[in-house]
């Protein structure tokens, strides 16, 4: 697999990431921040925080695992799929059966005393994420990027149907469901319908891929590898990894994973503990504030996602059975188109936020200031998931641990100190800090045991560009503030355009020859 297959397939992924990502961004957002107040909006983060924290929990980065055992020839990869997939939907089931055992006491602890119904909806979702992570996997392992795509744009349409059904439609017209069901439209229950969706649609997933682990995993001793994967000896053609082995590479791993959505997710939630004057309803307000922030940013993570469901996969196959004789070089290009595009598209987010502040309710705008911060500290995520594919590499996962716990530290911090007095700027700041360790970390753990020149200079360049355009526009506009100068008025997209072009003009003439030789 090249490295121009890898851009394919981060080109590929990035459709399902970006469309996925656009729709729910443009339609699902637009509808729950107007249609929630931003109370209820702060308890969706809140809820939405503790999912996304127990899902990684709960998989114990089987997915990695599964790359790592099934990439070497050692194993056969349909033996060690099916090892691995058992695991974690015993896992995920017991987690569902104890979740709504203690459903009551869990809601109670969450300050959400009287809402026990959104416990169980989120327990359920997370059980319908939990067991379908390991087949996801093993679509991106087998480059199976389209069927990859079609099934997570499925998961974003059905969800944006039930979001509209339920949300917009049903409240306007009862009669739809009263009068064909037993069922009667609630008000007022905003929160519980929007979580309802998210669980539909988590479940459509899940049974489009077990319908197709069945048809084409029935057999996995048989079924045909990529052209690319090593070749499986004959007495390894069932031979499966021991768990002591499995739980020795994915252990510090988990803590990497549980840590990372702390370190993403957390703001939301700290905020609400600890932000402002203490009143639960003020700080709900500045959830809902940090939130609105992030749901811009995020547009970064599409490129950040998409590029690491590709790269993942991609860097253990490229190493082979003999990490000694792997191509380095490769890992430096891939790390130096990341920081191109991602420098890119953090200047394109800061020049063109007066447009993309629209879909941001206006109420929501003066929480855009922390933008910047985010941008950046999101940049620095990119450029620590290149660096940290030493240590997983390299069977070397416990450092991986110790960096991600120290990021933790940092960021609960951070909040805890300055929440009370910095609000929504306290966890953008963490976030920054945070990152920025863990990137200088992981760079210093890939120089001593896995060296690749990573062209970190290059990269400062494409982050001068970038800042140097922005700063441009905003003095051209001759506004006060360059970060989110015209958020709401006064922007003129004829400048912003002229620099963004000029910018890539930059880095065109930067450029174009590597990107010619190494992708063309």
């Amino acid at each position: 697999m090249s490295l121009r297959k890898l851009g394919s397939e981060t080109m590929i992924y990035g459709l399902s990431n970006v469309l996925g990502k656009l729709l729910n961004f443009v339609l699902v957002t637009y509808f729950i921040s107007r249609l929630m107040s931003r109370e209820e909006f702060g308890v969706v983060a809140d809820l939405m925080f503790w999912t996304g924290w127990l899902i990684a929990l709960l998989v114990f980065r089987m997915d990695t695992a599964l790359f790592r055992f099934a990439s070497r020839g050692d194993y056969h990869p349909g033996a060690v799929f099916s090892r691995l997939d058992g695991l974690v939907q015993r896992i995920g089931l017991a987690f569902l059966l104890l979740g709504m055992v203690f459903s009551k006491p869990i809601s109670t602890w969450l300050g959400y005393e009287n809402q026990v119904p959104y416990v169980l909806l989120v327990m359920l979702t997370i059980f319908l994420d939990v067991v379908v992570a390991v087949p996801l996997a093993r679509l991106r392992q087998f480059e199976r990027a389209w069927f990859f795509v079609a099934v997570n744009l499925g998961n974003v349409i059905v969800n944006i149907f039930f979001v509209f059904l339920l949300l917009y439609l049903l409240p306007k017209y009862p009669q739809l469901i009263e009068n064909y069901t037993p069922w009667t439209y609630r008000p007022g229950h905003e929160v519980g319908y929007y979580l309802a969706a998210v669980c539909i649609a988590s479940l459509a997933r899940f049974l489009a891929l077990t319908i197709d682990t069945y048809v084409t995993f029935t057999r996995p001793a048989e079924e045909k590898l990529p052209m690319d994967f090593p070749a499986i000896l004959p007495e390894n053609v069932n031979k499966v990894p021991s768990w002591k082995t499995i739980f020795s590479y994915t252990a510090p791993l988990t803590l990497v994973a549980v840590a990372g959505i702390y370190n993403a997710q957390s703001g939301p939630t700290m905020l609400k503990e600890l932000a402002g004057t203490g009143s639960m309803i003020d700080n709900l307000t500045y959830s809902g504030l940090f939130s609105a922030a992030m749901k811009i940013a995020i547009i970064l993570n599409l490129f950040i996602t998409a590029y690491n469901y590709a790269a993942e996969p991609f860097f253990f196959k490229q190493t082979g059975k003999d990490l000694a004789t792997a191509d380095r070089t490769i890992y430096a290009d891939a790390c130096r188109a990341y920081g191109l595009i991602a420098t890119l598209a953090s200047a394109g987010i800061l020049l063109f936020l007066p447009w993309l502040s629209l879909i941001v309710p206006v109420e929501y705008h003066s929480g855009l200031v922390i933008l910047p911060v985010l941008l950046c500290a999101n940049l620095l995520f990119g450029l620590y998931a290149n660096f940290s594919i030493a240590y997983k590499l390299t069977d070397r996962t416990w450092l991986g641990g110790g960096i991600a716990l120290i990021g933790s530290i940092i960021i609960y911090f951070i909040n805890a100190r300055y929440a009370a007095e910095l609000t929504i700027w306290a966890p953008a700041w963490g976030m920054l800090a945070c990152y920025a360790v863990m990137c200088i970390l992981a760079w210093f753990v890939s120089r001593k045991y896995f060296p690749v020149d990573y062209p970190l200079l290059r990269i400062g360049l494409y982050l001068l560009l970038a800042l140097g355009a922005t700063m441009l526009a905003a003095r051209l506009e001759g506004a006060d503030n360059w970060t989110i100068a015209g958020a709401d008025a006064g922007a003129k997209w004829y400048i912003r355009g002229a620099v963004f072009t000029l910018l890539l003009a930059a880095f065109g003439a930067l450029e174009h020859k590597w990107v010619r030789r190494t992708f063309f």
